[in-house]
Order: C-alpha cells, then structure tokens, then sequence
C-alpha cells in the first residue's frame, strides 16, 4: 500500500527528530556527568585547601604533627565526605574515613594524586594533596561517594527517556498539521484536475495561487492548460475552416457532374465544359490537401527538411519565369533581381515553394497595369528576398493575422485567392531553416514580404558577382 506523501513527510520527520532528541539527551547526559564531575572535583579541592590551612594553624601552634593531625580532625568535620591525615610513609595520623577505604589508594609515592576508586560496591572520587612543611611533610586525602552523582544521572536519564515519547507525538502532530496545510492547494488542484473535462478546459487549477512553491506549480500547470486550450481552440479552428474550405470545391465539382448528367444527352461541348469544372476543382481539392497534409507534419515535427548547397538567386529566376504566365495574364509586371552566386544550405523543394508562394501572392492581390519585384540580395550572414507589390496594402492590424491558416482579408476574391494556407507555410518554411519572414507597407501603399535565410560560410564571404532582372512582358 503505497502512503500519501503527508504521511510519508510526518514519519520522515518523526525519525528525524528522534534521532535529534536521542543525540540531544546523549549531549545533556555527557555535559551534565562533566560539569558535576567538576563541581564535585572543585568542592574535594577546596575541602583539602581548607584541612591544610587549620593543619598548617596548628603545626604554627605546637610543631606535633601527630597532634595537630588529631586537633585538625576534630575541627574539620565534613558529612559524607572522607578526611584523612596521613605522614610521609602512607600511614593514617588522623581519619574520618565514613566508608573509604585507605588501601584502595594508589600507591603512596609522594606525589598529589586525584582519580575515581572503588571502595566495596561505591565508586569514591579521591584526592590526595602532598604537602612539605618543617615539621615533616604528610598528606591531606579527601574523598567522597559518586553515587548521589549516579542517581542525578539516572534521574535526568529516565527524564529525558520520559519526555521524549511526549515530544515525539508533539513533533509529529506539529508536522501532520503543517504538511496538511502544505498540502492542501495540491489536493484543491488534484480534485480540480479531475474535474476538467473538454468542456470545462476554461478551469484554471489554482486561480490567484501564492507565489511559494506549491504556488509556482499551480502555476505552471495553469500554463499548460491554456496551451492545451489554445491547441484545442486552434484545433477546432483548422477543422471548421478545413471543412469549410473543402467543402466549395466538392460542391462546385457535385453540382456540375449532377447538371451535367441530368440530362440523358448532352453536346461533347458540354461534358467537356463539366469535365473541366470538375478538374479545377480537384486540382485545387489537391493543392489544399497538399498544404493541409505539409502543415499538419510541420506541427508535429515530422516533416524532414533536407538540406543540400544550392543556389538561391538560380531558384528565384525559375520561380519568376514559372509565375510570368500568371503575371502576364494580369497584365501585372514581375521584375526579379538578385545577386549573383548567393549560395545556401537548404531544401530544395522547400525554398521553391518559397518562393513561388510569395511572388504568387503578391500577383493575385496586385491590381491591373501594377508591379511585383522580387529583389534578391546578401546582408552579412544572410540572404534577404523582397517581394515588393503596388497592392492596395494591408491593415497594421491584419498584417499577423494573414500569416494564420485560413486567413483571408478579401472574402469577395475567395474562389481564385486561394485556400489562405501558402503564407503560413512561407513562414513556416523561412523558420524551419532558422530565417524569419515579415511583413511591412511600402512607400507604394502595397506590401513588402521579406523572407531572411541563413547562407552558408562561403557564400556570406564572397562578393557579389552581378545583378540579373527578368522583365516578363505584358499582356496585349
């Protein structure tokens, strides 16, 4: 059974502080053994200061050590504490002994000693302080039980061990209570998240969250949602307007073949005229699907852009001369010029299309007796075409909007302006080969696309070589 991370959080947390509370108590323990060891160390130091202050008074008195061993033994009379004269060779001139043991001393060599001894069951602190004097040296040994210190220690010990069940539960009270709190705008979002549906998309997660962690995510997934509303709004867009746009020329080619064949005999003329309506119309059934199919890949990453060297200002001049017939035919005049030489690491059929796009663009939406110029040159590491026309301009605010798919600013031209899909795959196109393509109004009135396309290393540092200007001529 897998445990919720509040769960999880308070017994991490629980562990975490018992350990705190184990090494703390060990701490407390240790510090407090130390500093009552010193207390009693520095009260057995003081009891021998004073023992051999009264001894020295009375040495001063009557020069008997043995005597004033005795007198100094009967002045100094301490509780629970050992007091013990001894001369030079270890040998007790007077005593308080209250349970020690002298031969539980270390071996009497002169020196002060201080250390821990055992006496019986009793563990005894022990000094032995060696004084000089001209009436013969002796020692001064003062002694106390450490069992009183054992029973501090134990009763702080099972204090500790006491209090720390109680602290335990606080702790994890305290935690269980904060990691709820903590992590409640999660279990509001999970239960939120649960509910949206393709019909509720519009429902932010956590709408005016904090800005702390649990905030961020909100956030982050609220972000994420209105990408997915964006996709699925674009998505039904592309549908209606897919649906749309396929829907006139399988009306157009229906009607035709249902007129044509309601009569049991008709002129060859006739089929002939029908047949043609009918091949128009899938045609461009055909270049729609095309366009949808290529931006459809380009969305999902599947479309494979195959770079080879080729030569830009050779591709523009066989786009110019494909496109002339349907310049001359409206009576619009297209002029190329580029620079010579312009090479790039690019797709081939890609950049054609391009091309093509653009200079047909601007000659379906330029008006009689107008011009198109597609201007071709090098700037630094890049290649910029213009494609400049004497159309009648485009509004600031529709000039993004074209580059959507379906996009039309003229709806009276729809049957010849095309489907609305070659700008976005120029765009497309220009970005898939790491350039730009933008729009802005020139000194004309009309529009000036200009497509910016990475070259390659050579051809950004080689001069240009030449101009070429193809001029297809008017109609009569």
């Amino acid at each position: 059974m897998s445990l919720t991370i509040r769960t999880r959080l308070t017994l991490w947390y629980t562990v975490l502080v018992a350990a705190l509370l184990v090494a703390f108590a060990a701490g407390v323990l240790a510090v407090q053994s130390r500093l009552s060891r010193g207390q009693f160390d520095a009260e057995l130091d003081g009891l021998s200061g004073t023992v051999a202050s009264v001894l020295r008074a009375e040495l001063a008195q009557n020069h008997d050590l043995s005597k004033a061993a005795k007198d100094t033994r009967k002045s100094v009379d301490i509780p629970d504490r050992t007091i013990a004269i001894l001369d030079r060779d270890g040998h007790p001139l007077a005593a308080h002994w209250r349970g020690f043991r002298a031969t539980t001393l270390p071996e009497f060599n002169g020196r002060s000693w201080r250390g821990t001894v055992a006496a019986g069951r009793e563990s005894w602190r022990a000094h032995v302080m060696r004084v000089s004097s001209p009436d013969g040296d002796y020692a001064i040994v003062t002694a106390g039980s450490l069992d009183h210190l054992a029973l501090e220690q134990r009763l702080l010990g099972w204090t500790l061990l006491m209090s720390m069940p109680f602290a335990l539960l606080l702790a994890a009270a305290v935690c269980w209570w904060t990691a709820s709190r903590a992590l409640q705008p999660v279990t509001e979002m999970a239960a939120r998240a649960e509910a949206i549906t393709l019909q509720s998309l519009d429902v932010d997660l956590a709408p005016g969250a904090a800005l702390d962690e649990v905030g961020q995510l909100a956030g982050a997934f609220n972000k994420l949602l209105e990408r997915l509303r964006t996709a699925l709004r674009t998505q039904r867009q592309f549908m209606a307007d897919a649906s749309h746009e396929l829907r006139t020329p399988i009306s157009v080619a229906r009607t035709a073949a249902e007129v044509t064949l309601n009569q049991p005999v008709r002129d060859e003329d006739d089929y002939r005229d029908a047949l043609a309506i009918v091949g128009e119309q899938t045609a461009r059934l055909g270049r729609m699907v095309e366009d949808m199919l290529t931006l459809a890949s380009a969305d999902a990453g599947g479309y494979a852009v195959r770079r080879a060297p080729l030569y830009l200002d050779e591709i523009l001049a066989e786009c110019a001369r494909s496109l002339s017939v349907i310049a001359t035919v409206r009576r619009v005049r297209l002029r190329v010029r580029s620079d010579a030489d312009i090479l790039a690491d690019a797709d081939d059929a890609l950049i054609r299309q391009l091309f093509t796009n653009l200079i047909e663009n601007a000659v379906k939406h330029t008006p009689p007796e107008g011009a198109v110029t597609a201007s071709l040159t090098v700037a630094g590491s890049d290649a910029t075409l213009v494609v400049s026309d004497t159309g009648p301009g485009i509004p600031r605010a529709d000039r993004e909007r074209i580059f959507e798919r379906f996009v039309r600013l003229d709806p009276a031209r729809e049957s010849s302006a095309g489907a609305g899909l070659g700008l976005p795959i120029a765009r497309w196109i220009a970005e898939a080969h790491g350039g730009t393509l933008t729009l802005r109004q020139n000194a004309a009135g009309g529009c000036d696309f200009t497509a910016r396309l990475p070259l390659t290393a050579r051809s950004a540092s080689t001069r240009v070589a030449g101009t070429t200007t193809i001029r297809p001529a008017p109609a009569a």
